[in-house]
């Protein structure tokens, strides 16, 4: 591993690592909860909000932990930051009209497939080679894709499907570039990502001002605490594990967000999408594992403070 920058946190063990990017992904996996629970908040009330909770709960802590060298840590960040922020606040965009479009399971079964996105650009971008049960999943997850499209069509969803299928591609481009500059604090990226969701809200979006109260509070809160704690330990546990352990633990997400959307209003797939997404999370999860067992020899060396 690269040296980590001062003040970075970098897990001791494996299993704190395994266990910071479970927990993000338990916090990542209420998004659809808090969505279900506003009362009227449109796409882009819900982006402006959410995303400015989510960008002064960051930069609040990474003022406070760097201090006096924030502003020289925050600019090493930058040229990375820089370029995958953008991705990141589209990524925002497509997420929350994927959620207020589709069902909740919809949207993250189609997100399941961010890590097989996330082989092809590292092979396009990074020269990593894809093998054949990489080529198997992806085979396997674009034929549940196809399943699920054609529900979408069907239900009158297809946007929403999409749009969920684009916040894949949009966050495998993300990860991407947190890989090069995962020897430093990421979170100006983070920060940056949220800004940019929120400047496109404001310029875009109508009726900012006019959110209501209730709606205001539970997007800041869903920014300010379940994002930032969520980002927060998937920064701290992706230093510590290998990318195929990190996509294995993430999938919590996608098992827990349909339950909690289930508990809220009783929502459930449709038997076409609950078998493309079937498909789906099948070729995620045999993938994830045996990329887990190729490395599982690597040892974890923390290196920084």
């Amino acid at each position: 591993m690269t040296e980590a920058a001062p003040g970075a946190p970098v897990p001791r063990t494996r299993g704190f690592a395994i266990a910071a990017v479970a927990l993000a992904a338990v916090a990542f996996s209420l998004n659809g909860f808090f969505v279900r629970n506003l009362e009227a908040a449109t796409t882009w009330q819900i982006v402006f909000w959410r995303a400015t909770g989510l960008c002064l709960a960051v930069g609040v802590m990474f003022a406070w932990q760097h201090r006096g060298r924030a502003a020289a840590v925050f600019r090493q960040g930058l040229p990375i930051a820089l370029v995958a922020a953008p991705t990141q606040g589209v990524g925002v965009v497509l997420f929350i009209y994927s959620l207020t479009h589709t069902t909740v399971a919809n949207t993250m079964m189609m997100l399941s497939a961010t890590p097989l996105f996330a082989a092809l650009l590292g092979w396009a971008f990074l020269g990593e080679k894809v093998g054949w049960a990489t080529a198997a999943a992806i085979a396997a997850t674009m034929a549940g894709i196809g399943l699920m499209t054609l529900d979408g069509i069907a239900g009158g969803s297809l946007w929403g499907n999409l749009a969920a299928l684009g916040n894949a591609a949009t966050f495998a481009i993300f990860i991407t570039y947190l890989r090069r500059g995962r020897g430093g604090d990421m979170r100006p990226t983070v920060i940056l990502g949220a800004a940019t969701g929120v400047v496109l809200a404001a310029l875009v979006g109508e009726g900012i001002a006019a959110t209501p109260w209730h709606d205001i509070v539970l997007c800041l809160a869903w920014g300010a605490f379940a994002q930032t704690a969520g980002m927060t330990l998937m920064l701290i546990g992706s230093r510590g594990l290998l990318a195929a352990e990190i996509s294995l633990v993430a999938m919590v997400e996608f098992v827990l967000a349909p339950l909690w959307a289930w508990t809220v209003t009783g929502e459930l797939p449709t038997p076409l999408s609950a078998a493309g997404g079937g498909i789906i999370f099948a070729a995620m999860l045999g993938w994830s594992w045996r990329r887990a067992r190729l490395h599982r020899s690597i040892p974890l060396r923390p290196t920084g403070t």
